[in-house]
């Protein structure tokens, strides 16, 4: 099979199907997904927990920490900062090395602050961010290139964390908890790592990739979370396309051309939603990470306004598209009020009247902690 030419109506279906599945727990979420990326900003509730609590009705957010805690996922990067599968680690070799390289020139300017974070590591186990403390500061982070602003034990935890040195072992609220990677990661993983050639580690993770993308596009500047050029991309997609590894996707009316792993195709075509659903989605969940395949498939232009100017924003800062059934019927911008245990929901072109997303919103408010709704419509 070289081609599938389908309307938007099925590739969505697929897509919620294969991106929005019912799961049992926590961990089955996390593989089935293949990552969950994350984001620290809390308007309504952080990224992830509300990516897990999609799909996964018991989901608490203690639950996170546990995955780390028991040594089932590690944090990295991937579509960004993401949580993976902890069987996943030695996949990263080749991010890592090329991350070390860029760190070439800091990881000697810091030497010293980096020694002593593993040092303490190593002596006394695993700690939260704010046991490592300096009165040095040093440019990082989202400094200024001209402020220095950033304790030096934070950019040293850093460099250590990003080039595979460190990793996170716990989180509670916002802090991380850091613990040295031959304490966190499996023995059996780290020898994996050290076996397997970097090559054939971006080969996997290109495959992982594509398994957590689903419908592929090959302009993606993400793809296969490696950093590619625009040429390469395109060689490769050809090339797996030629292997019959890749079948091409058509999609009425779309932009442009998709594609599908070989092994997806039949439940491609195949695929019927038999389940209702309504789900406000967080801006960074896996649905909505290529904002041209939402455009494509559900005629939804959507931007995360959050690093708009206020007064150049449209719709608000945490702006959650609202999903009922395989539609995305409008949006809602809410925020969470924990002192009061308000939720405040400014709804967009009456989407919060509809009767399901009412019964929905008020699910979605209990979840939070939220004793009562305050809806203004815009």
């Amino acid at each position: 099979m070289e081609e599938l030419h389908v309307t938007p109506t099925v590739a969505r279906q697929f897509l919620i199907t294969k991106l929005l599945p019912h799961c049992s727990d926590a961990l089955q979420t996390l593989t089935t997904l293949e990552a969950v990326q994350l984001d620290p900003v809390a308007v309504v509730e952080r990224n992830h927990h509300l990516v897990f609590m999609n799909r996964n009705e018991t989901y608490h957010t203690d639950d996170y920490g546990q995955l780390l805690q028991q040594k089932l996922a590690f944090e990295h990067f991937a579509n960004a900062a993401c949580l993976l599968p902890m069987e996943d680690y030695p996949l990263l070799k080749g991010v890592r090395e090329r991350i070390r390289t860029r760190w070439q020139e800091e990881q000697a300017q810091y030497s010293d602050a980096m020694r002593e974070v593993v040092t303490l590591l190593a002596n006394e186990g695993p700690k939260p961010s704010q046991a490592f403390f300096s009165d040095r500061k040093v440019v990082g982070g989202w400094d200024h290139p001209t402020k220095a602003t950033t304790k030096e034990t934070t950019h040293a935890l850093r460099i250590l964390f990003e080039c595979g040195e460190i990793q996170v072992s716990g989180r509670t609220g916002s802090t991380r908890h850091f613990a040295l990677t031959e304490e966190q990661i499996p023995a059996a993983l780290q020898h994996e790592a050290e076996r397997i050639s970097s090559h054939e580690a971006d080969r996997l993770l290109l495959e992982k990739y594509m398994r957590a993308y689903r419908l592929i596009d090959p302009r993606d500047a993400r793809f296969g979370w490696q950093k590619f050029s625009a040429a390469k991309r395109k060689q490769v997609v050809h090339d797996k396309w030629k292997n019959h590894e890749l079948v091409k996707v058509v999609i009425e009316g779309a932009s442009r051309d998709y594609y599908v792993l070989e092994e997806d195709a039949e439940e491609l075509v195949h695929t019927k939603l038999t389940n209702e659903r309504v789900m406000f989605l967080p801006p960074l969940d896996p649905l909505l990470w290529s904002r041209s395949r939402v455009e494509d498939l559900f005629g939804m232009t959507y931007r995360w306004e959050i690093y708009v100017p206020k007064a150049k924003r449209r719709y608000g800062p945490y702006t959650m598209p609202v999903l009922v059934d395989d539609q995305l019927i409008g949006r809602i911008d809410p925020w969470l009020d924990r002192e009061k245990r308000v939720l405040h929901v400014r709804s967009f072109e009456g989407v919060a009247q509809q009767p399901r997303v009412r019964i929905a919103l008020h699910a979605f408010a209990e979840r939070l902690g939220a004793q009562d709704i305050h809806v203004r419509e815009s």
